[in-house]
């Protein structure tokens, strides 16, 4: 509106002075100064500045419509930046204070990791006294394990010649039990009934009390007695076949008889008899 204004005063003032001039022009210099004469060229000069105006707003209309958009959109591109710098700001008022809490967070961090860094050089002291006494005993088991081995080597070796001394001695046994049944046979042949059975008791043979045959309890004293074993000399004279006879009848332990030796016991009894 303002730009405006001032166009209209500006043309006012050239007409003013385009006026004034032909009047002196026409006056001064020419000697004309009919008022017929004044009139027609201030026609013309009307008539020529309203041509000239004319097409000057038309042609500035469509500028000014054109400034006018431009303007419109300037103003509204200027209130979204305006709105949008609002919103930045916020944003930037949000970010500083997410700045300030995370810089008092790193400050009480940087705090507590200085606090820290003592225990943390303890622990991993500790660690490494922890590592190297780890090692250590991984070291001892190893010895302790090879130490192991050697020794269940050296068991199932020992165990190996217990079995085979066990077979000897077994064997002695029984050689000896053999060697005493025919001592005990050629010492009581005379006196041996030959019509006495070997589990059967006569008048003439007192029961001994075969619990004193170490092997022996009350319950296979029993057993024995049921199969007509009443004395050391009965037992000092079983063979092998009496004796897994007598171990299927009563069904106690396998050569339980060969590992308690119950007829050297028996062989012993009666020599302490006599």
């Amino acid at each position: 509106m303002y730009p405006m204004r001032a166009v209209y005063a500006v043309i006012a003032v050239f007409l003013i002075i385009c006026i004034f001039f032909a009047q002196w022009y026409l006056c001064a210099v020419r000697s004309l100064c009919e008022s017929v004469t004044i009139l027609e060229i201030l026609m013309m000069l009307l008539f020529a500045f309203i041509i000239g105006f004319a097409g000057s707003w038309l042609v500035s209309e469509n500028i000014f419509m054109s400034i006018r958009l431009q303007v419109g959109r300037l103003l509204k591109d200027r209130t979204a930046l305006t709105e949008k710098i609002l919103t930045l700001e916020k944003e930037n008022n949000v970010a500083r204070r997410h700045l300030a809490e995370w810089q008092q967070e790193a400050s009480f961090l940087a705090k507590g990791l200085k606090a820290a860094e003592p225990m943390l050089l303890e622990a991993q002291t500790k660690v490494q006294t922890l590592s190297n006494e780890l090692e250590l005993y991984r070291r001892r088991y190893e010895n302790l394990k090879q130490e192991t081995d050697s020794v269940r080597d050296g068991n199932l070796e020992l165990k190996i010649q217990l079995d085979e001394q066990k077979a000897k001695a077994a064997k002695l046994q029984l050689d000896f039990a053999e060697k005493a049944v025919s001592e005990i046979k050629k010492e009581e042949s005379e006196k041996h009934d030959p019509h006495h059975s070997r589990f059967t008791p006569s008048t003439k043979q007192v029961k001994n009390d075969l619990t004193l045959i170490s092997g022996i309890g009350p319950v296979i004293q029993k057993k024995l007695n049921d199969l007509g074993i009443y004395t050391f000399q009965q037992v000092a004279e079983l063979t092998p076949d009496m004796i897994d006879r007598i171990t299927r009848t009563i069904k106690f332990f396998p050569d339980r008889i060969g590992r308690d030796n119950w007829i050297g016991q028996a062989y012993a009894w009666i020599k302490h008899k006599k």
